[in-house]
C-alpha cells in the first residue's frame, strides 16, 4: 500500500504538468492546439553601450496591468560578453516590429540571440547572428 501511495504522489503530479499547456516548452504548441505567440528575430546591430536587436511578433493580450505581458532579449558574443534586457511587448493579435537595446559590451562577430515573448502564452527564438 506504501509503494502505490508512493508511485501515485509521483506520477499524478507528472501527467498532470504533461498534459496542461503552460508545462510546455515555452508554452508552444501543445496537446490542446497551436499556441497564440509566434516571434522572429529578424536582426541585431551593435549600438553605443549595447547591441539593438530587432525582432517581428504577434501574441493574443491576456489580463490588464504590468503583469499581463513582458518579453525578454538576451544577446552573447564569442568573445563571452553577455547582457538581457526585459522589454513590455504590444500583445493584440496583430503583427509587431520592435527593436530591443541589450546593454553591453559586445564587439563586432558572431553572436547568439533569443527573444521571448508571453502574452496568453510564450514562444521564443534563437539565432546566430553576425554583430556590425
Amino acid at each position: 500500500m506504501r509503494s502505490l501511495k508512493r508511485v501515485l504522489a509521483v506520477a499524478v503530479p507528472v501527467v498532470v504538468l504533461a498534459l496542461t499547456p503552460a508545462a510546455t516548452v515555452a508554452g508552444g504548441p501543445s496537446v490542446f492546439g497551436k499556441g497564440t505567440t509566434t516571434v522572429s528575430i529578424k536582426s541585431a546591430a551593435l549600438a553605443p553601450g549595447g547591441a539593438v536587436v530587432t525582432i517581428k511578433y504577434s501574441c493574443f493580450p491576456v489580463g490588464y496591468g504590468p503583469y499581463g505581458t513582458f518579453g525578454y532579449t538576451q544577446v552573447g558574443d564569442v568573445h563571452g560578453d553577455q547582457g538581457f534586457s526585459f522589454f513590455k511587448p504590444s500583445c493584440n493579435d496583430r503583427w509587431q516590429t520592435q527593436g530591443i537595446f541589450v546593454p553591453g559590451a559586445f564587439r563586432p562577430g558572431d553572436a547568439a540571440v533569443t527573444a521571448t515573448v508571453c502574452g496568453f502564452d510564450c514562444n521564443f527564438d534563437t539565432r546566430e547572428v553576425k554583430l556590425r
